[in-house]
């Protein structure tokens, strides 16, 4: 049958049988990429809505439920507030793998088979009178985000023990059941008695395979991968290094946690003999291999946690294409990554406003932002590089949109070339879940795509291995992280017209420091030569002090106010406003007195 046909039969099937008022609906499965995003629930039925305002602390909103033929799906949703799955929380899991009150663990209405504990990464296993503790290997258990959210996918194996009640049975039906702690915390369902789901059996289809090669064999493909410790140059574990690099054939090399730099351009120069390599790598543990020449490199931020590399791409985009390769600080040490990014953004904006970098690039050059970020804290930490949104702003200036066009850069989101999933690491034996720690932004002003991905060879048939002369074991044995592919595709848009970067045209940025009390600096930022007004205006509209009434060139240009009016009297402490005039536009920020 085909597949949209199954799907809307599927649809049609949970139609005749949801109900709100029972919570229990026949599930016909549907196929789920488990990578943080979340369209593909859209057309996934409401199993239970929960009351807005009935919790003092984290308050759920909404469950859905779905299965493939491996994984049983559960997406949930908070009404506010942002939270981290794998840690600093008391949100509990409870499935009633056999629909039957009577086994399992009795917990507000079901007996469950499974509970698991997020914050602790752990559970247990309650079948035939005994307790048995569970770590997230024992039920292939996928999350994401692996950053603070609102909203959480995760998927658990159907064959898992837990479901299978130690393979006496195949999930068929069951009841779930989720809260913040056992004890006082919001759950969901309300009433006791679980959510309850049925499996209504029929074949989710897999998903497309994604071959290796490229679209376009002009094509640039840069690799990021993290080789964990030096693994290139590891006896046991160079070849299967040598496997993965060859079959995916990349003209640009990120690598992280390599800091044995003399050795490793040699040895990829030998795995491909036939073209020239060039090699940067002389920051911290980062290195860039590339087949172009290498114009320029950087360390650019203080940490030497950040590297920049421009490459002469000239006669392949019509501009050189600058990449930046990153390893952040990892795990708990999220304020030393947030300042990582904050000094990176930074950075960024003085060179792109001001070409205030370690190196000279041209208005419009490609971007490429790839590394190890080890985002497994705050979102903020993503915002910032994606967004430009500095954190601290007294540190390292103000915000910035960080692409060319004034927007957003692009924050990729792969997946696993033969599975639904998005985790670029993992490691079984530890009680972190697989997670998206490796990312790919990007300049959609300046670059466009042609395949990306991420490459797993647990997850890729026989046939498909020969071909690419790989063998399973490859990805997992090389390292604890998985390659990502992407691929800039040429054409006469990318990186050489420049009426497609469109200017920053005006931008006022907030004072600082704000609040003041002695003086404070007053910046804005212009494209091309205009005539500007800049005042300091109070709260009722009325003009304080005229600070400025010229003709400015492009760039930034800033002028202090020291507090007083046009008389040269000091204000009172309160608050007030920076207003710049620009033929005919009008842009304000807050400023705070304080005396």
């Amino acid at each position: 049958m085909h597949n949209s046909l199954l799907l809307f039969i599927s649809r049609v099937v949970r139609g005749l049988f949801f109900s709100p008022l029972l919570v229990s609906y026949i599930i016909g499965g549907d196929p789920i990429n488990i990578d943080g995003l979340f369209e593909d629930w859209d057309d996934v039925p409401i199993s239970y809505s929960d009351q807005n305002g009935d919790a003092t602390t984290a308050d759920y909103s909404l469950l859905k439920i779905t299965h493939d033929s491996e994984f049983l799906f559960i997406y949930f949703k908070f009404h506010n507030g942002e939270f981290l799955m794998q840690d600093w929380n008391d949100f509990h899991l409870y499935i009633d793998a056999d629909n039957d009150l009577m086994t399992g663990s009795a917990f507000h209405g079901i007996g469950a088979e499974l509970e698991w504990t997020f914050g602790e990464r752990s559970g247990y296993k309650y079948s035939n009178g005994q307790q048995t503790e569970l770590y997230q290997n024992d039920l292939s258990l996928r999350i994401a985000p692996t950053i603070t959210s609102s909203e959480f996918e995760i998927a658990i194996a159907r064959e898992s023990t837990a479901l299978t009640i130690d393979g006496s049975q195949s999930i068929t039906q069951g009841k779930v059941v989720l809260t913040e702690n056992a004890e006082s915390g919001d759950m969901m369902p309300d009433n006791a008695g679980g959510v309850s789901f049925t499996i209504f059996e029929h074949d989710v289809f897999s998903p497309e395979p994604i071959t290796l090669g490229r679209l376009n064999d002009s094509d640039i493909r840069v690799l990021s991968y993290n080789t964990l410790n030096e693994g290139i140059l590891d006896d046991d574990r160079q070849l299967h290094f040598k496997r993965i690099i060859q079959a995916l054939d990349p003209d640009v090399i990120a690598l992280q946690e390599h800091g044995e730099w003399e050795e490793i351009d040699d040895v990829i120069q030998s795995w491909f003999p036939n073209e020239q390599w060039h090699a940067s790598w002389t920051y911290r543990d980062l290195v860039v291999l590339s087949r172009f020449s290498i114009i320029n490199d950087a360390n650019i931020i203080s940490s030497e946690r950040t590297m920049a590399v421009l490459l002469d791409t000239e006669n392949e985009l019509g501009k050189n294409l600058l990449i930046f390769n990153s390893h952040l600080s990892c795990c708990s040490n999220n304020e030393d990554r947030q300042q990582q990014v904050d000094e990176f953004a930074g950075t960024w904006r003085d060179w792109v406003l001001n070409n205030d970098g370690p190196f000279e690039i041209e208005a419009g050059t490609p971007f490429v932002h790839v590394g190890d970020f080890n985002y497994v804290g705050y979102r903020q930490q993503v915002e910032t590089i994606r967004d430009g949104d500095i954190e601290d702003e007294n540190q390292y200036g103000n915000d910035f949109l960080p692409d060319w066009d004034s927007t957003s850069i692009i924050n990729l989101f792969p997946r696993h070339t033969h599975k639904r999933m998005g985790y670029t690491w993992r490691k079984d034996g530890s009680s972190f879940n697989p997670g998206k720690l490796d990312y790919v932004f990007y300049s959609d002003a300046t670059i466009d795509t042609g395949k990306y991905y991420i490459l797993n060879t647990l997850a890729i048939d026989d046939t498909a291995l020969d071909n690419y002369q790989l063998q399973r074991d490859d990805t997992q044995i090389a390292s604890d992280h998985l390659p990502i592919i992407f691929d800039i595709t040429i054409n006469n848009e990318v990186g050489i017209q420049k009426e497609h970067i469109l200017p920053i045209s005006i931008i006022l940025y907030p004072n600082y420091p704000n609040p003041f009390n002695s003086n404070t600096a007053i910046t804005f930022y212009l494209s091309e030569p205009e005539i500007i007004d800049l005042s300091v205006i109070d709260v009722m509209g009325n003009t304080v002090k005229k600070l400025m009434h010229e003709k400015r060139p492009v760039g930034n240009s800033f002028i202090n106010w020291d507090g007083t009016n046009m008389m040269g009297e000091s204000v009172t402490s309160g608050i007030y406003f920076s207003l710049l005039k620009v033929d005919g536009r009008f842009f304000k920020n807050k400023i705070v007195l304080l005396k």
